[in-house]
């Protein structure tokens, strides 16, 4: 039994994206609120992200004449999406979007480093915010400490407290096997995924990657004792198969189980091979639509991303043990290439082929093509349409192949809310004094993106959610 008691207006599961932005909003308003984390610091999986949020009409855009609309994205949006996507609440985000996240955000002093044209958009609309997700959470925290929120890290969330059918609090262990009741006007579960629960990853996963490993790529809070909770509660959740994966992610060799994925960026200028050695995708298309579509699609579903020395002073590593206050630490970066054993290491292209376990000739000829393609000025890759602006060619030794497999990176379904964040039972009902938000709800509702998401229509929606959640709390 719970050992003491502690009250708030509203409790918040979670210090990442959506809570946070929902401890905002009510902390303005004027409620008591208090956040509970289980993990020792505040920014979850939006920390640790790539930081770009899909934002159409947004005053940088008209300041680059960039002809946008909510109206234009909701078409790409759906297109991509499919019949599956929630029509509903991808409207109510898109015309939300500039004012309350990109103005918002704004206003709290995001610096916006560009906007970036993704695959499946018009326009561009992915918008960079300065140190990627690290920086955007850090204006975020900054802004939630000149509010009155309480915040209890290290506490982890066990169970809901019911009382006459309404949600009324929960049960918390904190790291000393200490129980605490917690008991509030209304429950925000703003937990976040189950990327980083390998049995979850491989029930859900197991169509998708055909039986073969997925490495976990969820912040290291994704767990799925959100959805725990919910289940044994009885709510409706939706979706869950769909699992949005990166091709970009290698084993971490600091993890035993090895199935944890670090996420590579700022390679712009690798080539794909899969274990025949053989290019077989347009390397532009890195995300998780064509990128893993095409990883998966091979046998195994893997690669080796092929670069060379000049490349390797660009690789990003989007995990704080390769970063320094949000930029890239070379030297611990550089110790990965240098020591990883899903790295393999070469003063030439025969050597890497060796150490790789990849045909040499095979390796040798696809690079030489690259570079003569390169050489020849030629605006395309004629076999799979790659623009080649701006590459550089693999000519500089030593020559680096790392070992590429899906990792499972956002949950596009969740449980299922309606368009205020209540949470749903399957007969449509909201349980009373209950809501979810981010990508516990599947970003947003329980399956905002459908079956395919453009990029920058995870984090985004997430923010946004904790927004509306506040507000329907707040009874606005």
């Amino acid at each position: 039994m719970p050992q003491s008691r502690t009250t708030a207006d509203v409790l918040i599961v979670g210090a990442g994206a959506a809570g946070a932005t929902a401890a905002i909003d009510l902390a303005e308003a004027g409620a008591d609120v208090l956040v509970l984390e289980a993990l020792p610091a505040f920014g979850g999986t939006a920390a640790v992200s790539g930081g770009g949020i899909c934002i159409a009409g947004s005053a940088l855009q008209q300041q680059r004449g960039l002809d946008d609309s909510p109206d234009k994205a909701l078409e790409d949006w759906l297109a991509f999406g499919g019949q599956e996507a929630d029509e509903a609440w991808a409207e109510l985000y898109l015309r939300s979007s500039a004012p309350d996240l990109f103005d918002w955000l704004t206003n709290m002093g995001m610096e916006w480093t560009g906007i970036n044209q993704q695959e499946g958009n018009r326009s561009p609309r992915w918008h960079a915010p300065k140190g990627s997700g690290h920086g955007l959470m850090q204006v975020v925290e900054n802004h939630t400490r000149t509010l009155p929120i309480r915040w209890e890290y290290n506490t982890r969330v066990v169970d809901l407290v019911q009382t006459g059918g309404r949600v009324t609090g929960v049960v918390a262990e904190r790291t000393d096997g200490i129980a605490t009741e917690f008991s509030g006007d209304n429950v925000l579960l703003a937990s976040g995924g189950f990327n980083n629960n390998a049995d979850m990853v491989r029930t859900y996963a197991a169509k998708q990657a055909r039986g073969h490993k997925v490495l976990l790529g969820g912040g290291r809070g994704a767990t799925g004792d959100g959805h725990t909770i919910l289940e044994r509660l009885g709510a409706e959740f939706t979706h869950m198969d769909i699992i949005w994966m990166y091709p970009y992610g290698t084993p971490d060799p600091t993890d035993q189980n090895a199935v944890r994925g670090l996420v590579l960026r700022g390679m712009d200028s690798d080539i794909w091979v899969n274990q025949r050695a053989e290019r077989f995708h347009n390397e532009a298309l890195r995300g998780g639509a064509s990128g893993a579509s095409a990883l998966l699609a091979q046998d195994p579903p893997q690669c080796w991303a092929i670069i060379d020395g000049k490349m390797a002073q660009r690789v990003v590593v989007s995990d704080p043990a390769y970063q320094v206050r949000g930029a890239p630490n070379r030297e611990a970066i550089q110790h990965l290439l240098d020591s990883s054993p899903y790295v393999a290491r070469g003063t030439t292209v025969a050597e890497l082929a060796d150490s790789a376990g990849l045909d040499a000739t095979r390796l040798e000829q696809a690079i030489a093509q690259h570079n003569a393609l390169l050489a020849s000025g030629a605006e395309v890759d004629p076999l799979y349409g790659r623009p080649l602006a701006r590459l550089d060619p693999i000519e500089m030794p030593p020559y680096y192949a790392i070992q590429f497999l899906p990792l499972a990176r956002k949950n596009f379904g969740g449980v299922r809310t309606d368009l205020e964040c209540r949470v749903l039972r399957p007969d449509g009902s909201a349980i009373d004094g209950l809501f979810a938000a981010g990508e516990l709800a599947g970003m947003a509702g329980g399956h905002i993106n459908g079956r395919a998401g453009l990029e920058g229509t995870m984090l985004g929606p997430s923010l946004f959610s904790g927004r509306v959640a506040a507000r329907a709390m707040l009874g606005e």
